[in-house]
Formats: structure tokens, C-alpha cells, sequence
């Protein structure tokens, strides 16, 4: 049996809720606007994976993992994917912890990989789907700065209600010193 799965960083309830303040509804009126406890922070997308598989990437991963301290990011804008209909916060300046990690997860799942991978990795949460707006972007917000503190394997749960992301792994990344 295979899983549609990605690795990420997962954010508390607490840290969901900030995040979910960035939804802007009147921006668009058919957009599909994700729950509070489906934002995360996609780092490498695996798509369909058995769960041999999934083990042994999560595995791999924790090796990297371990020498990884928890790091911050400031999200400071809303921007578009206009071509996938997508709303995110963004980051417009990632710590080179955030950039490192992600280029070795992603080196780590290249094997296992079924699509090509995105030439250029965009950190962001995503708000919205479906999302269309003819404003400019990127829009400028306050910044939020959250520590990030925990990396998960999720697994992407489709039912009648929409997509829910369920975290299967968790690894809790340990302050150095």
C-alpha cells in the first residue's frame, strides 16, 4: 500500500493559529482556504510512497536531522503561485539552516522520487488553493517570526471534507550546547 507524503516542518497549534491570521478571504472568494491544522512548511514533496519506503527515508532523514538545532523564520509576505492558484506566506529572506537542510532531505529522497523536482525551493505556507486575485504581488505584511522546532512525515488524507495533512513521524529538533 503506498501514501501520497512529503517531509515538513510542523508548527504548533499555537504557532497554526498566528499563521492562519494571514488568510485574507476578501482577496478571493472561490479560494479554497486550508484549516488551521493543515499549515506547515513543506520541505521535500515524496508524492506515492510505499511504506518501506517511507521508513526508510524518515530513517535517512533523522540522520540529518540530528545535527540540525531549531532555527527561525520570518515570514514577511504574501505572494501567489499564480500558475498553480495558490496563496502562501512567504519568506523573503530563508536562513541558510532552512536552505541546507532542505537541499540534503532532497538529495536523500531523489532515488525514490516520481515527478521531477521544482528547480528552485520557495519556503512557504501554503493559505489558500484555487486562489485567483488580480492584485500585485508580493504583498508586504507584519512579520512573523516563529521558531521552528519540530520536522514531520505527513501523509496527505483525502475524504469527502477536503485534504487533511496527518503527521505519522515527528522529530524534535535539540538546541546545540
Amino acid at each position: 500500500m503506498t501514501e501520497r507524503c512529503f517531509l515538513s516542518l510542523k508548527f504548533s497549534a499555537k504557532q497554526q493559529q498566528l499563521l492562519q491570521l494571514y488568510q485574507q478571504p476578501e482577496l478571493s472568494a472561490e479560494a479554497k482556504w486550508h484549516s488551521a491544522n493543515n499549515l506547515h512548511l513543506t520541505l521535500v514533496f515524496l508524492g506515492q510512497q510505499a511504506f518501506t519506503v517511507q521508513q526508510q527515508l524518515w530513517s535517512q532523514s533523522l540522520e540529518l536531522l540530528r545535527h540540525l538545532p531549531p532555527f527561525e523564520l520570518c515570514f514577511d509576505q504574501l505572494n501567489q503561485f499564480s500558475h498553480a492558484k495558490v496563496l502562501y506566506l512567504g519568506v523573503s529572506q530563508p536562513p541558510e539552516a532552512l536552505m541546507a537542510v532542505q537541499q540534503k532531505l532532497q538529495q536523500l529522497a531523489l532515488p525514490f522520487l516520481n515527478a521531477a523536482v521544482p528547480e528552485l525551493f520557495v519556503p512557504h505556507v501554503t493559505l489558500a488553493r484555487k486562489f485567483q486575485s488580480a492584485d500585485a504581488f508580493p504583498l508586504s505584511v507584519e512579520p512573523l517570526s516563529l521558531l521552528c522546532t519540530e520536522v514531520a512525515l505527513y501523509h496527505s488524507i483525502s475524504s469527502e471534507q477536503g485534504v487533511s495533512y496527518q503527521s505519522v513521524e515527528t522529530y524534535t529538533l535539540v538546541p546545540k550546547g
